[in-house]
């Protein structure tokens, strides 16, 4: 299994929403249009070489909540 830099540079758009839906789902809402926009980001920050295919792949199972 390749290592993954866990250190990396997350663009704030991506991370403000995920800061945002992991709040509301730890509040109780399921928010999986949410999640969807998220993978959505995740997937142009890789195509925009914002993000490595790998670093976006560690964020949806780091933080996933569906």
């Amino acid at each position: 299994m390749e290592q993954v830099n866990q250190e990396f540079n997350v663009p704030y758009y991506i991370f403000e929403e995920i800061i945002e839906y992991v709040e509301l789902t730890a509040k109780g809402y399921c928010k999986c249009m949410k999640w969807e926009n998220i993978k959505t980001l995740l997937r142009l920050a890789v195509v925009n070489n914002r993000l490595t295919k790998e670093q976006a792949e560690f964020l949806e199972k780091e933080f996933c909540r569906e």
